[in-house]
């Protein structure tokens, strides 16, 4: 086992770690920042493409994305020499016939790749089965989604092959573990390291809430009195945007809750013109945002009392490690990838849990939060402690244990 660093254990000497990933990711560079910062790691991260460093058209989102963030300093980085070319992250896009021969350069110990769908990170596998070099996944699949008997019986057959060429996995959560199981993955090779998000900056909302809160409800024209239900992504048919509506429906139609109430909507989507002018029409409390920007979007989560994700698809929502780390009780649906006993969203700590699709429970839901202030405030502070034991320290921890796995089990020794 190797020697104790800020963020974990790390090794007595220098492991070359290279990580293959599709374009510069908001959510993931605070966690390449962290294992920087581990003495005994020489880190360097292989972008496929440059999608994210200027402003590009999300077509889910229906905007035009520019994030309002550092995305490259702070850790080692190269871009393959398709990247300028590549403009969608599709599994057929993300093609790189020359991170071969940059990983030759690397020379690294251990490869982290992102899933294994797209070409590159099947080149990337290919490339460690060539050279003995450990390979490490990460992914947010699970097995919620609805699929058909054919497309089941081809998964059972294609995926434990490629998932046998890895040697060790980092788990998102609970159903992430549930996936790898499923396709026949030993549990010593699993390891836990939850996607990260910039904590330093949700910490810090989290510590100044109701000051941030009095202020941005001033800006977003919500009343104090309000209790604040937010949703926070993008507006569309798979996110089930339309059930915040027919919440809101029947809760002002519902003549025993008495309490102020506002949806609040932070995102943009294909269904959201539609969605604001029903809203509009029937003067229901709901009021839609558009498009919010990371360095804007702590503040808007400190205005909120309760967060919202009624998707019927979603593998681990970065948005609930947002909430949670603020202090926000969770409405989820039983759909969301990240509900699970030791996952970011626990049902009956700080998580209730609604079947998808189930409109008037999911109003009993916001109703039963919004009528108990002590609830609410419980389940908000487990929400924070939940966050605590699942941080960047244990993201880092287990992607540190995963390459103790990996160096210990080397055929190359």
């Amino acid at each position: 086992m190797i020697g104790d660093s800020e963020y974990g254990q790390a090794g007595s000497g220098k492991t070359r770690l290279a990580i293959i990933v599709s374009h510069p990711i908001q959510h993931f560079v605070p966690f390449y920042r962290a294992l920087a910062k581990v003495d005994e790691i020489d880190l360097t991260v292989i972008y496929a493409s440059k999608i994210g460093l200027s402003a590009y058209f999300d077509k889910d989102m229906n905007e035009e994305i520019s994030w309002n963030m550092d995305l490259l300093s702070g850790y080692n980085y190269i871009f393959l020499e398709e990247a300028e070319r590549i403009k969608k992250t599709s599994p057929l896009d993300i093609n790189n016939p020359s991170v071969g021969s940059r990983l030759d350069e690397v020379k690294p110990d251990i490869v982290l790749i992102y899933g294994y769908n797209q070409v590159t990170s099947l080149r990337g596998v290919r490339w460690c089965r060539r050279n003995e070099v450990p390979a490490i996944m990460i992914s947010d699949s699970e097995l919620k989604g609805v699929r058909s008997r054919k497309v089941r019986m081809l998964k059972s057959i294609i995926v434990p092959a490629i998932l046998n060429k890895f040697k060790a996995f980092l788990t998102v959560g609970d159903c992430n573990e549930e996936y790898y199981r499923h396709y026949g993955v030993q549990d010593e090779k699993l390891f836990r390291s939850p996607f990260t998000i910039d904590e330093d900056v949700y910490r810090k909302i989290q510590l100044n809430r109701q000051k941030v809160r009095a202020e941005e409800r001033k800006t977003i024209g919500v009343s104090d009195r309000d209790i604040v239900i937010l949703t926070v992504g993008k507006i569309n048919d798979r996110k089930r945007s339309s059930d915040i509506i027919e919440a809101a429906k029947l809760l002002e139609s519902d003549k025993t809750f008495q309490f102020s109430i506002k949806f609040v909507v932070a995102g943009n989507g294909n269904k959201m013109e539609e969605l604001r002018e029903e809203a509009k029409k029937m003067e229901l409390p709901v009021k839609f945002l558009g498009f919010i920007n990371v360095d804007r979007l702590p503040d808007i989560y400190a205005a909120a009392d309760i967060i919202l994700h009624p998707s019927s698809k979603d593998p681990h929502p970065l948005v609930m490690s947002e909430a949670a780390c603020v202090g926000l009780p969770l409405v989820v649906s039983d759909r969301v990838g990240a509900v699970g006993v030791a996952d970011i969203a626990r049902p009956g700590e700080n998580t209730l849990v609604f079947p998808c699709g189930d409109v008037p429970a999911l109003a009993k839901a916001i109703k039963r939060l919004a009528e108990d202030d002590k609830l609410r405030e419980h389940m908000g502070a487990r929400s924070v402690e939940i966050f605590n034991e699942l941080d960047m320290r244990r993201s880092v921890k287990g992607l540190l244990e995963a390459v103790d796995f990996c160096l210990k089990h080397d055929n190359r020794k």
